[in-house]
């Protein structure tokens, strides 16, 4: 009985973790523009929109929408591969990596506040146990 306390317990935290205004504001941008951008900014830039569908976990009608709307900003451009003129890669723009390092300093210092409140120690514990609940979930999944 007490671990069945324990997840509900867990799952109680979560969902309200999840759905604080700044979190709720983050897992939406990394699925949409922002995630673009930060994927082309931060992992690897010159990539196809199947490599970044796959990479976000988003349905490729979602992924047209948001290439269309970062396109119309001048955030990316679409070039067409030199070794394979079929094939057409994502590239982003100095605005768009401009933009991405906005947000991705913005983000840091939203969540200042928490980890001044946990100190070095604790948020790296919490970070540690992050990573084995989500390698849980990936496990779980493959």
């Amino acid at each position: 009985m007490v671990e069945e306390n324990l997840g509900e317990e867990l799952y109680n935290l979560l969902a309200e973790l999840l759905n604080q205004r700044m979190n709720r504001a983050v897992f939406d941008s990394l699925r949409g523009e922002y995630g673009v951008l930060r994927y082309l900014a931060f992992v690897q830039n010159h990539v196809s929109a199947g490599l970044l569908t796959e990479q976000l976990h988003v349905v490729p009608g979602r992924m047209t929408d948001i290439l269309k709307s970062l396109e119309y900003k001048k955030l990316i451009e679409r070039q067409r591969d030199e070794a394979d003129r079929r094939k057409v890669n994502v590239v982003i723009t100095e605005e768009g990596r401009k933009q991405a390092k906005e947000m991705r300093q913005y983000i840091s210092d939203e969540y200042q506040g928490m980890f001044q409140l946990l100190g070095k120690k604790d948020t790296e514990e919490l970070i540690r146990l992050l990573k084995i609940v989500l390698s849980y979930h990936e496990e779980r999944s493959e």
